[in-house]
């Protein structure tokens, strides 16, 4: 049980910025062949959504351990969404007494609770055409 606890209502722009943000942790599960099963990456998209709750902490796990990397300030905008044992949020000051484990457990717990949401700015896309801006 992880001692942080992660607010689920990721709204505004921080929780568009959040959600981009593990994104990129479901793109580098993309990269990873041996773990992905599509070679298209809105097919890929789609294979992670189907996946159970439990199943897609285990693919975010491996992407987070295989060091997908975040900017810092991606990092800041997932850990906005967590607090501490004391019912803080993690800031910045307190995250710099975080462990590289910690910081990636709570990564790896505020991904896990972005993809239980609907999220209102995601637009599922299943082609590659159904993402082009130019014709």
């Amino acid at each position: 049980m992880s001692k942080f606890t992660i607010d689920s209502e990721f709204r505004g722009i921080a929780g568009a910025r959040a959600y981009h943000a593990a994104l990129t942790f479901v793109r580098s599960i993309y990269y990873l062949p041996m773990i992905c099963p599509e070679r298209d990456y809105f097919k890929a998209v789609d294979w992670f959504d189907t996946l159970s709750d439990d199943d897609k902490r285990k693919m975010l796990k491996i992407a987070i351990d295989d060091g997908a990397m975040l900017s810092e300030d991606e990092i800041h905008a997932l850990l906005l969404f967590a607090k501490d044992q004391n019912n803080v949020p993690l800031g910045k000051e307190s995250v710099k007494q975080l462990s590289a484990f910690e910081i990636s457990e709570v990564l790896l717990d505020v991904c896990c609770e972005i993809f239980k949401k609907k999220v209102f700015f995601f637009i599922k896309r299943t082609s590659r055409k159904d993402a082009e801006i130019f014709g």
